[in-house]
């Protein structure tokens, strides 16, 4: 099994994360985004269950925007790491480089709970699961890979959604405490 520190190593020789101190200015505003992805996540959740907000909209009755809700809540969380690593001059323009990142310099250093890690994970592979439904539509596929029902998509997507509030809230609180003491990133 290979080392997560030498899996950052990789990502970083093939120029997809590594430190920039410019980087840090940008926090707040991957924050931001963070906040506003939650929000359409829970809109779009909230619009599929208000009829009547449908039908002021136009929009049929049986819609329903879990794939949709899937990609929002994973870029909160995403954009919520992505600060976390900007606070200390981390970037990241790698999904898979970004998490790694988290462990080594948050989850080793017992700054991050794994478990925030281990949602974070999860809301990708559902992310991933939901686009590869998006590129297999002619197929006539129904919602996620393990074939549940539209219902049992809902049941996870708000377990999602969920997740990605606490996730967000905990990057939030990451950043803060690591604006509060100046850490930058310091050899593994």
């Amino acid at each position: 099994m290979i080392d997560v520190e030498k899996r950052l190593e990789k990502f970083e020789e093939k120029g997809l994360c590594g430190k920039a101190s410019f980087i840090k200015r940008l926090a707040p505003s991957y924050l931001a985004k963070a906040g506003h992805n939650s929000m359409v996540s829970s809109i779009l959740l909230k619009l599929g269950d208000n009829d009547e907000a449908k039908r002021a909209l136009n929009i049929p009755g049986d819609f329903s925007a879990f794939d949709w809700i899937v990609i929002a809540a994973y870029y909160a969380m995403y954009h919520s790491a992505l600060a976390a690593l900007a606070s200390i001059g981390y970037k990241s323009d790698n999904h898979a480089a970004t998490i790694t990142a988290l462990e080594v310099f948050f989850v080793k250093k017992n700054l991050l709970e794994k478990d925030f890690l281990d949602k974070l994970k999860r809301a990708r592979e559902l992310e991933e699961e939901y686009v590869q439904k998006l590129r297999l539509a002619r197929r006539q596929r129904e919602t996620a890979q393990y074939g549940v029902t539209e219902e049992t998509g809902k049941d996870a997507t708000e377990k999602l959604l969920k997740d990605a509030r606490n996730f967000v809230d905990r990057m939030e609180k990451l950043v803060g405490s690591l604006e509060e003491g100046a850490t930058t990133p310091k050899k593994r």
